[in-house]
């Protein structure tokens, strides 16, 4: 009986240290992640990129720009940061929900087009640390954000990282400048 007893609590320690030990190995891996891998695809491939109409943030209809060769603060951000990571730019117009949708279905990488901090798309995307602050309705203060794929934190980090390093808040028209 007392053997039994010894052998039963040596055979639990077992389990636990083996436990422990599996937990320790899946724990080694690279961090931040990208369960989906969106960073490696993207490094050296195509960044697929949702925009919406919203000047001077992003603009799909004015003089000279269109859907596919948009203009604005976020399209030049987005396109140094393909540049940085020898990305292609693949563009889609649409309307926020209709991107937001195609984000959270993994069908575009980045969504762009005046997102601010307080959007409403916060629980179905991934919202990046504010890079740009302007006058919004009401003469608040906007944060400006671009939307990622949830869950995608290495391509997330890669993307703030890069948006830290610009000086963003000179591109802000004056008038627009809290």
């Amino acid at each position: 009986m007392k053997n039994a007893k010894a052998l039963r609590h040596r055979i639990t320690r077992g389990f636990v240290l083996l436990a422990m030990m599996v937990g320790l190995v899946g724990c080694s891996g690279h961090f931040p992640a990208d369960p989906d891998g969106t960073l490696d695809r993207v490094s050296g491939g195509t960044l697929r990129v949702g925009i919406s109409h919203q000047p001077p943030w992003t603009d799909t209809t004015g003089e000279g720009f269109s859907e596919q060769d948009p203009g604005g603060i976020e399209v030049q951000l987005v396109e140094d940061y393909a540049a940085s990571i020898n990305a292609d730019v693949e563009w889609h117009a649409g309307g926020e929900e209709q991107l937001v949708m195609l984000l959270s279905e993994s069908e575009l990488d980045i969504v762009i087009g005046g997102l601010t901090d307080d959007s409403p798309w916060e629980s179905d995307a991934a919202l990046t640390t504010a890079d740009a602050e302007s006058i919004g309705v009401a003469g608040s203060t906007a944060k400006h954000v671009m939307a990622t794929p949830m869950g995608e934190n290495a391509f997330m980090t890669s993307l703030e990282s890069f948006l830290l390093d610009q000086d963003i808040e000179k591109q802000v028209p004056e008038e627009m400048r809290p």
